[in-house]
């Protein structure tokens, strides 16, 4: 029976917009991986027996809670930072949080049409399968934004465990999994045994694979000094902000030359590399003789300056270049005609396109060392990072979060980055301009992290491995969802065999 609270339409939206806000203290950097599931399980119940008009509703006001509450940020990276118009920002906003909530409502929708009666096929079945495949829909559809995917926020539960095998969107299905059960549970007490018994099962599984390493070092401890530079945007790209961006990250690194590698972040030496290159030549021939190898961001320009790459260089005892493949829209690139560029060019806004690099890149060479290179926002798409294991044995992120200001933005992009980590069974080495620079063990597990905002250079160790986890040996989110739609196709054919049978 459904209580007099949610058997009204309104009410039940009004709930399903506070479920969503309240769903992104689940994310960091609250951490309470276990709010996401019970506020799933109250979507999935407030959804009940509803048409497909409403059910998808109320989808879309869970969503737009959601992610109202937990992208906010963007507004600053737009408009704080950016300098966009503020009614324009917003604008964009608007748009960005109605179509992530479409997602939402779609997967509802869809699955009030198909299953619209509680029971086990509908909560054990199709929501948590439709549930992961719209997240997977969401990573790459309009160029793929999968922030606040639910995977993410079990990077400390015991459902990690399931990454290595899965990806993230094998974390989203359990997640939804277990929300179905809860749901399940309340609406038929008599099945509360069965569902709390796999809830143990999946969960203590999951706990248990956390303990199986599927990958393995193959280097002694290496030292890293991550550089942060803490430079704020609108000082980082003045005319005079070059001489002074190497003259910091140069102080800060003195000292640290014996490190193996020194890395600085994404676009640390705000210029051309051929404007700065001899400088980088100079200081690698003083890093080759210590053995150690600096990667630092900068933007580089094709022979014939027609396009403009965001890029790392690798100086020193290693070698390589690396542009980056998959780039912001509206930030580095512009999916706008001809007249809208032109009016953004008239308000002082940027207009112009970066060009991405090629899919397929040689790994950054460090000594022993292949680096896997991903630049900033590259980091959320788990299939390109695993595209680059083997031959790369370390993954290197260079990130400027200064974009999104003092909010949650900076956690939610770092919890992320760990889970390719996970994924990968490799260390993550990642600095930032600002927010936030760590070290990531391959368990997820932060090993070091400077402190926020503030110019350091922190130092710490890492290994190099060997081997491939499941989710790197298949290097593809679709093939991981595809697995699991077959399986839960195969067993809603074998349930509806055996009702047949009875």
């Amino acid at each position: 029976m459904r209580s007099r609270l949610i058997a009204g339409t309104w009410p039940a939206y009004a709930l399903a917009l506070i479920a969503g806000m309240i769903s992104v203290t689940a994310f960091a950097p609250f951490g309470a991986f276990w709010v996401l599931p019970l506020t799933l399980a109250v979507l999935f119940r407030l959804a009940d027996s509803r048409t497909v008009r409403r059910a998808a509703a109320i989808g879309l006001a869970f969503g737009i809670g959601q992610f109202g509450a937990g992208t906010y940020w963007i507004l600053i990276a737009l408009s704080g930072v950016g300098g966009a118009p503020l009614p324009l920002a917003v604008g964009l906003l608007l748009g960005l949080i109605v179509l992530l909530a479409a997602f939402i409502a779609l997967s509802l929708g869809v699955a009030a049409r198909i299953a619209p009666h509680p029971g086990a096929l509908r909560y054990l079945i199709w929501l948590p399968i439709l549930w992961t495949l719209v997240e997977w829909l969401r990573s790459w559809v309009f160029s793929g934004f999968p922030w606040l995917s639910a995977g993410y926020s079990q990077i400390a539960s015991p459902l990690v465990g399931i990454v290595p095998i899965l990806g993230v969107f094998g974390a989203s299905w359990a997640v939804a999994l277990s929300a179905g059960a809860l749901a399940w549970a309340s609406t038929q007490p008599r099945r509360a045994p069965w569902a709390i018994a796999l809830l143990i099962v999946l969960w203590t599984g999951a706990f248990g694979l956390r303990h199986v390493h599927w990958t393995t070092p193959n280097s002694k401890p290496l030292s890293v000094t991550l550089v942060q530079g803490d430079i704020a945007q609108q000082a980082k790209w003045s005319p005079e902000s070059v001489n002074q961006a190497i003259y910091r990250y140069g102080d800060l690194t003195r000292g640290h030359w014996q490190s193996d590698l020194v890395i600085w972040p994404e676009t640390a030496i705000p210029d051309y590399y051929r404007s700065v290159k001899p400088a980088l030549e100079n200081l690698g021939k003083r890093l080759a003789k210590h053995d150690t190898t600096l990667i630092t961001g900068l933007l580089r320009a094709s022979d014939d300056g027609q396009h403009i790459y965001n890029s790392v260089v690798a100086v020193g005892a290693g070698n390589g270049l690396y542009a980056k493949r998959h780039l912001v829209p509206f930030g580095e690139y512009f999916p706008v005609p001809e007249i809208v560029r032109r009016w953004m060019a008239e308000s002082g806004m940027p207009y112009s396109d970066l060009t991405p690099g090629a899919a397929h890149q040689k790994p950054i060479v460090a000594g022993q060392l292949a680096l896997g290179i991903s630049i900033c926002y590259e980091d959320i798409f788990g299939d390109l990072i695993a595209s680059d294991v083997p031959p790369a044995n370390v993954l290197v992120n260079v990130s400027d979060d200064a974009w999104f200001g003092r909010s949650i933005g900076p956690d939610q992009h770092f919890e992320i980055a760990r889970m390719r980590a996970v994924e990968t069974g490799r260390y993550l080495l990642r600095a930032d301009n600002s927010a936030v620079t760590g070290i990531v063990a391959p368990s997820g597990v932060v090993v070091a992290r400077a402190p926020d905002f503030k110019s350091t250079a922190l130092t710490g160790h890492f290994r190099s491995y060997t081997g491939l986890t499941p989710f790197a040996h298949w290097g593809n989110d679709g093939v991981v969802v595809l697995a699991l739609a077959i399986g839960g196709l195969a067993a809603l054919g074998q349930w509806l065999r055996s009702r047949r049978r009875r």
